[in-house]
């Protein structure tokens, strides 16, 4: 099959540069670091499960536990970094949020 007859695409408009992938192969989710927004998608349909909104360019994205996400913004040149609750404890992994940090 060609590329185009199964590919997906995801967009929201506003939000530009997706530039920062993580994939969670466990949850079959795929984290999404874009400018001023962070996405998590399902990996076989590509359908939104959760997103929040960040501080300006999201640069760095990495798994950190089963229920965090690290990840570091631009911050209008005053870089900031976070752990980011992906999974609110005792809650179920099919239906993860992405919660804002608490940035000081």
């Amino acid at each position: 099959a060609e590329l185009q007859d199964v590919a997906k695409r995801f967009w929201r408009g506003g939000v530009s540069h997706y530039l920062t992938l993580t994939l969670d192969e466990a949850e079959g989710l795929l984290y999404v670091g874009a400018r001023e927004a962070l996405f998590a998608l399902a990996t076989g349909t590509v359908e939104l499960k959760a997103a929040t909104d960040c501080f300006n360019y999201v640069r760095f994205l990495q798994s950190y536990n089963s229920s965090h996400l690290y990840a570091c913004g631009t911050y209008a040149f005053q870089p900031k970094c976070t752990y980011i609750v992906s999974r609110a404890p005792g809650g179920d992994p099919k239906t993860r949020q992405i919660l804002p940090p608490n940035l000081p």
